[in-house]
């Protein structure tokens, strides 16, 4: 007996589900959307990280990185002696010196201009089987033992992807020197690019190029030099041993030179990717909770509509005399069904949204190997909280429909059921036209917990719509704000790096000024250091120009670029991060030259003299006056010109390109560019959640409607009855529906803006440390979200125009069957 009567409550409950079909599946829909979300947001580190272990392990990258200080070289040949005549070179597993400098990379083709900066490595061709920071080729061949000191490359990946280059061609460097590239891959400490200026770049802006150490020697101009050296030690090998004995070896064959010793933890690419697993994810997280919690909500809402609709039956039901755990156990079958649907969607949703996620980084990280397995307790987690949350959000209904009196229930109308609800507020103001122009105003105010149901449904999902979208916007306002300042200054102004430190008279120098279609010409210094103050530290690139008169002027927010002691102007994230201001002092790391083309590193107290409005915090500026502090009176490695009128960019560069001495020529805007290559990964992650984000409030915003119409059909039979047009019905059902629909939205857009400020000031700086991100809501967001949360909804009703027009009115207004 039990089991039929489970049998016949279970012909019930498809019953129920094919009368109400399509809100069933929406509902399924979006707990399936919020599910499958948060499950592909949250496994996003866990595949991430697997991939990063196995590509370092398969590439053997260093334990060990020694670099020497700008400008300073030493032989390759005494350099290894230094280090395999310590007394631990038996802890070394392989050495392998590098050559290191900056270039201009022509790789143009015949249907494209590419000209762009670059690196050249180069690096020890293998000979045995025992490498470090091995070349990974992840496209055609590496390089062997045959093309030491030959014009052979593997180029990067990522700018062949991106120029969609073939494996194999040719290419050309500064000073014209031609090469032809192999393979396309990258070392591991390219994984994420860094300029010589050590800040991120971008797939399309920027090269590196990797050779025989032999042939970047004649390429750059060091032949048998090295300014790189990366170790690999044996298991158990003590690091701080053999890098106080490789230490004092070089001081004692190779003194007077500045180095800079690396732990593979410190490698900032792998700082990058690996510091990004636990701060994005902490972003992913919460965006994962967010839309999860957003899925639920707006499918206990609906929920508990559709089980209020039914309260006549269950009424009905109880004044028959049937047991309450019958009566309740329709609804709650009902829901069980609908939940395990919306799981059953959430694992297929998951596997597709993770699967974007995962081609969404594959175009930013050349990887040689990547572990993509499914998540299985992740996905099992998160299809648990939507069938658990999905069961409790029908059961609260169920238990409080079952505890009314049955007479309470049987009531038909909002009026009988509860009064008239703050409806007569409506006396008390002139509204325009007859009973059935205010009915809407009146069916909103007199069962203002269904309206408020139905607005925090479509509220909590514009909540997130807006943070999301609001995420977006202030991304793209803080670089194009950062792009705007560093773009003033002279039309089409460019960055020059020489090869090496040179004299202001030095002829290359000299010929650069003279050169065809330059018009302005300023020597320039920039070299590499840090910041600290108060146990804050962090690397920058010192830039020294002309504060006073100079081409280009970092723009201040407070203090000033003009003083006559040494002073800084740094970044206002940079102030923020150490909590200084204008005539507070900071300890300045920096290099100072000590020799020809040696130079060490020291610790200098430098007054911040005034703070920018840039919001990346590596770049520090200082009169280039002051550039005695480091030695390099009379010197520059970088220079910025101006085309003459009539020159263009490209043709400019293009000339510069080919001269003697010239590293790279680029944009000055270079550098905002390279820092939005920070936020690319979140906001291709982001793009994808939006999209996702955006049905899931269409579904919501539809549902909450189609039910709003449904538990008034008896209302709208009774119009029907009376002679009401149907055009009339649907008119109020539209305007009642956009009156909700506005209501939501405006909470929605208020409680998104909240969270926005919270996380862009709260939880971004510690996700993205090297840019200042505005708070930034634009109108565009504001606007998609009204025209979504209100237009969605005020259409929704006359989706049902068939069916109020074959309405059975007699049977709708039946009471009992």
């Amino acid at each position: 007996m039990t089991g039929r009567r489970f049998l016949f409550w279970l012909r019930w409950t498809w019953r129920d589900l094919r009368a109400r079909w399509v809100q069933v599946l929406v509902i399924a829909l979006i707990i399936g959307l919020g599910t499958g979300l948060y499950s592909g947001l949250a496994s996003t580190s866990a595949w991430r990280r697997a991939s990063y272990d196995a590509s370092y392990r398969a590439t053997q990258m260093f334990d060990l990185r020694l670099t020497f200080a700008t400008g300073s070289y030493a032989p390759v040949t005494d350099l290894l002696a230094a280090v395999t005549g310590v007394p631990a070179a038996d802890s070394i597993a392989a050495a392998s010196p590098r050559l290191i400098g900056s270039t201009q990379l022509d790789a143009s083709t015949a249907s494209q201009q590419i000209l762009v900066p670059a690196t050249i490595v180069g690096i020890t061709t293998p000979t045995t089987g025992t490498q470090v920071s091995d070349l990974a080729v992840l496209a055609g061949r590496g390089l062997g033992p045959a093309d030491a000191a030959q014009p052979v490359a593997v180029l990067h990946a990522l700018l062949g992807r991106y120029y969609h280059l073939p494996v194999a061609g040719t290419l050309k460097v500064s000073g014209g020197h031609a090469l032809r590239y192999v393979g396309l891959g990258a070392i591991p400490e390219d994984f994420v690019v860094f300029s010589q200026q050590h800040y991120e770049q971008t797939a399309n802006a920027y090269g590196v190029v990797y050779t025989s150490i032999e042939t970047a020697g004649e390429l750059l101009g060091q032949p048998g030099q090295a300014n790189d050296l990366v170790i690999r030690l044996r298991p158990g090998a003590n690091r701080a041993i053999v890098r106080r004995q490789i230490d004092a070896a070089i001081e004692a064959s190779i003194p007077g030179v500045g180095t800079t010793w690396t732990t593979r933890e410190q490698d900032p690419a792998r700082k990058q990717l690996y510091g990004a697993l636990t701060t994005t994810q902490r972003l992913y997280d919460i965006f994962a909770g967010l839309v999860l919690a957003g899925a639920v909500f707006g499918a206990f809402n609906l929920t508990v509509r559709i089980v209020d609709a039914q309260r006549r039956e269950i009424g009905v039901a109880m004044a028959i005399g049937t047991p309450t755990e019958l009566i309740a156990a329709r609804p709650l079958l009902l829901g069980l069904e609908v939940a395990l649907s919306g799981a059953v969607m959430g694992v297929g949703v998951g596997i597709g949204v993770n699967q974007l996620f995962i081609n969404a980084v594959r175009t930013y990280l050349p990887l040689p190997v990547w572990v993509t397995t499914f998540q299985t307790g992740i996905f099992l987690r998160g299809a648990l909280i939507g069938v658990v949350l999905t069961l409790v959000a029908v059961a609260i209904p169920v238990i409080r429909a079952v505890r009314v009196a049955p007479v309470d229930a049987i009531r038909t109308t909002a009026i009988s059921a509860s009064g008239v609800g703050l409806s007569p507020l409506l006396a008390r103001l002139p509204l325009p036209g007859g009973s059935l122009a205010q009915l809407p105003f009146r069916n909103v105010l007199r069962a203002p917990k269904r309206t408020l149901l139905t607005a925090l449904g479509i509220g909590a999902a514009i909540t997130i719509l807006v943070c999301l979208l609001g995420m977006s916007d202030s991304f793209f306002a803080t670089i194009d704000g950062a792009r705007r300042d560093v773009a003033t200054g002279p039309a089409g102004r460019m960055t020059v790096s020489l090869d090496r430190f040179r004299l202001t008279d030095d002829p290359v120098v000299l010929a650069i000024e003279h050169a065809n279609g330059v018009d302005r010409f300023e020597p320039q210094v920039q070299v590499l250091g840090s910041l600290a103050r108060r146990g804050t530290k962090f690397d920058v690139l010192i830039t020294a120009l002309d504060l006073h008169h100079g081409m280009w002027v970092p723009p201040v927010t407070s203090g000033t670029t003009v003083s006559d002691k040494a002073g800084l102007v740094i970044s206002d994230k940079a102030a923020r991060d150490l909590a200084v201001g204008p005539g507070d002092t900071v300890t300045l790391h920096h290099p100072r030259r000590t020799g020809l083309t040696s130079y060490t590193f020291v610790d200098t107290p430098v007054d911040v003299i005034g703070v920018s409005s840039l919001p990346t915090r590596f770049l520090t500026y200082l009169d280039i006056r002051q550039v005695g502090l480091m030695g390099l009176e009379g010197l520059t490695n970088t220079v910025e010109v101006a085309p003459a009128p009539g020159t263009s960019t490209d043709a400019l560069q293009r000339e510069l390109f080919g001269m003697p001495g010239v590293g790279f020529v680029q944009s000055p805007t270079a550098t905002i560019d390279a820092a939005r290559k920070q936020i690319d990964e979140i906001l291709a992650i982001l793009r994808i959640a939006d999209a996702a984000l955006l049905l899931m409030v269409a579904l919501i915003a539809f549902n909450a409607t189609s039910i709003n119409v449904d538990e008034r059909r008896r209302e709208e039979a009774t119009m029907f009855a009376f002679g009401v047009p149907l055009r009339t019905v649907l008119g109020i059902s539209v305007v009642e529906s956009l009156v909700s629909g506005l209501v939501g939205t405006m909470l929605g857009i208020v409680a998104g803006r909240v969270l926005l400020g919270w996380i862009t000031t709260r939880m971004m700086p510690g996700i993205i440390e090297d840019i200042g991100i505005r708070n930034v809501l634009n109108t565009s967001t504001i606007l998609a979200a009204i025209g979504l949360g209100v237009i969605t909804v005020s259409i929704a009703p006359l989706f049902s125009a068939r069916r109020l027009a074959a309405m059975d009115i007699s049977s709708t207004l039946r009471v009992m069957e």
